[in-house]
């Protein structure tokens, strides 16, 4: 089972809707109006709630490892840009896997392969 989230906004609104079918408690940055925030601001917010962010966007590992921000953990889905549809397969993938979530960690999801560094 996945932590509790934040999407950030490159997260399309069907790989929330589909995560929250699934049991996760999921916050969208489009519906909290934070879609126009920057990283660092998603990420200590996310912090600050002790949830995950949930990304394609390779900045906030940057943020946590070389800028030392705090955070509960990134789960880092690549590569971005990719229909929804591929995304859900990635993520239904990664839901039947047995993952220790124990912050503060970065995962890195590509193409069936997870990567996880321990913060």
């Amino acid at each position: 089972m996945l932590p509790s989230l934040v999407a950030d906004a490159n997260i399309a609104f069907s790989v929330v809707r589909f995560l929250r079918s699934q049991g996760i408690d999921v916050v969208y940055t489009r519906e909290e109006g934070w879609q126009y925030y920057e990283d660092k601001e998603i990420l200590a917010n996310a912090h600050a709630m002790h949830r995950f962010v949930l990304t394609h966007d390779s900045d906030f590992g940057h943020l946590a490892v070389y800028l030392k921000q705090p955070t509960t953990g990134i789960i880092h889905l690549r590569p971005g840009a990719r229909p929804s549809s591929e995304v859900i397969s990635d993520l239904r993938d990664l839901l039947k896997k047995e993952v220790d979530c124990t912050p503060p960690l970065i995962a890195v999801h590509r193409f069936g392969r997870l990567r996880i560094r321990r913060l």
